[in-house]
């Protein structure tokens, strides 16, 4: 993050040092998304804690004093609100900030076990392509927030970690990472989590990404941590729409994606019995997080990734 700036000090502030690693043109966030991210906000519902100036609530006293600070335009931000006397004397694009409280940390961990290279049978969007993009959209939302964002995958454990950093070069690194991932293997979620906690030191927000065909008692444990910990848990959980109804098929050949084994059956003797049970799987996931203190969606593959976001986030303010 680019110094606080005194009142009364001129000095154009030093440029942002984080590493350019990638390009905001990505598989996951392109160009033409930023329009519709341009009046979003992201923000947690409990207290966090911080180093910088910020616009969220802090439980730290007597450390709200009001001061300027700057960083620099990213792509999305309006014009307007560019620093002109900067521009003029550097070339550089700034944006002014002023700011009274603290800022936050966003930990996103998605899930890139083999199931959630599902994208259907003629193709589409995976889980994991989904998941990646509701990422890429908060990472995004975080940074030009001036916030910090981490990021990681889990994939037989915790994989690819990028530490909490602020920079437009350090959400770019993200988006690469996303990329590189190919989904395969278990994810091992309780244990990613585990190792997540260790590597961020600061209570902020913990987002988890994931279809959650995995140990449901150990993943609610490990997000337990984060709870007690003060962090706020939300868990996106994202499922392809032919797991919410099963495919319009007679016969159809299952095959596990992570195991291998395969299985013929008639779709149309267990369909009945399968939307009972996806029902009761949905139900145990929202209640048990309810319970817990976890911020619980289920989003669809069916739905775009804008839609979902913006569902979700708008519902969140009407609940804060």
């Amino acid at each position: 993050m680019p110094p606080s700036r005194q009142p009364g000090n001129e000095t154009a502030p030093a440029p942002d040092t984080g590493q350019r690693g990638g390009s905001i043109n990505s598989k996951y966030l392109r160009m033409g998304d930023l329009y519709w991210l341009r009046n979003l906000f992201f923000s947690s519902r409990r207290a966090v804690e911080g180093q910088y100036a910020g616009r969220h609530a802090s439980s730290a006293r007597g450390h709200s004093v009001e001061f300027n600070d700057y960083r620099q335009y990213m792509p999305g931000d309006e014009i307007g609100d560019v620093d002109w006397k900067i521009y003029a004397r550097s070339d550089k694009l700034f944006i002014k900030l002023f700011e009274h409280q603290s800022d936050m940390t966003v930990n996103l961990l998605v899930d890139a076990s083999a199931s959630m290279a599902y994208s259907g049978l003629n193709g589409g969007v995976s889980k994991y392509d989904h998941a990646c993009q509701m990422a890429a959209a908060i990472a995004f939302l975080t940074t030009k927030q001036t916030d910090k964002v981490s990021f990681g995958v889990a994939q037989e454990g915790l994989k690819g970690f990028l530490p909490p950093y602020g920079s437009f070069g350090h959400f770019c690194n993200i988006l690469r990472v996303m990329e590189e991932q190919r989904p395969a293997g278990q994810a091992r979620l309780a244990e990613a989590l585990k190792k997540t906690a260790t590597l961020i030191s600061r209570r902020g927000l913990l987002i988890l990404f994931s279809d959650l065909l995995d140990d449901n008692e150990a993943i609610l444990d490990a997000l337990n941590i984060f709870s007690h910990r003060g962090s706020e848990v939300i868990l996106f959980h994202v499922l392809h729409t032919d797991e919410l109804t099963l495919p319009d098929l007679n016969e159809a050949l299952f095959v596990d994606s992570e195991s291998a084994r395969r299985l013929p059956v008639n779709v149309g003797d267990l369909r009945e019995a399968y939307r009972r049970r996806i029902d009761e799987f949905l139900e145990t996931w929202s209640a048990t997080s309810k319970r817990r203190g976890i911020d619980y969606k289920m989003v669809s593959t069916a739905v775009n990734y804008c839609d979902a976001l913006e569902q979700y986030l708008f519902q969140r303010a009407s609940m804060a």
